[in-house]
């Protein structure tokens, strides 16, 4: 088995275990089993559980941004980026939501938050009409604001995953007011994708 063969079955072993009971703690032993790989093995290739379940939720949702950006035009893709990672969010929220949800965040904010500043980085440069009325595009603003936006995006996830069934529609519609980088305009996106569809 390669190295890729091996992470895929760990992630896969850390996803089930975590969503199909998500109140049990996640073990090396258990990921291990799941996996079919033996605990050194496990230890070659990833460190604790919940830095192993943090990359695999990034990895997924990171990989649906790159896929929607081979497939549509920058500005379009951008725009559906915040849907996505509300919809991926809500798709496991048992997950994110759940008893490791604390744990989890902690982890994520190792993982997830510097993707999102780098993402939020590229969207600013590419489209500085979209900072903060008044304040230049420069480097020091750009990476002010994405760190700001991408910090408060951690903990917004962590108050819309705490309820039962987070609603994505409400979720985009609150980002979309707070957060300069996710004004979107719904129509244009709806009307591209009719046209292509």
């Amino acid at each position: 088995m390669d190295n890729h063969e091996v992470v895929e079955k760990l992630r896969a072993a850390v996803l089930e275990l975590a969503s199909h009971d998500p109140g049990s703690e996640l073990t090396v032993a258990r990921i291990s089993a799941t996996a079919g790989i033996t605990r050194d093995e496990y230890y070659r290739y990833a460190s604790s559980p919940m830095q192993l379940l943090a990359e695999a939720l990034s990895d997924e949702l990171l990989t649906m941004y790159d896929e929607t950006g081979e497939q549509y035009p920058p500005q379009i893709a951008r725009a559906m980026r915040p849907r996505l990672a509300l919809t991926h969010i809500a798709k496991w929220a048992a997950v994110y939501g759940g008893p490791l949800r604390n744990e989890l965040m902690g982890a994520l904010r190792q993982t997830l938050a510097p993707s999102f500043r780098m993402i939020n980085e590229e969207d600013l440069r590419a489209f500085p009409e979209l900072m903060p009325e008044g304040m230049p595009a420069d480097d020091l603003a750009i990476e002010f604001v994405s760190a700001y936006i991408s910090g408060g995006g951690m903990a917004a996830i962590e108050v819309w995953v705490s309820e039962p069934e987070p609603d994505v529609e409400r979720g985009l519609q609150m980002l979309m007011a707070v957060s300069p980088l996710t004004k979107i305009d719904d129509e244009k996106v709806q009307e591209y994708l009719r046209r292509r569809g």
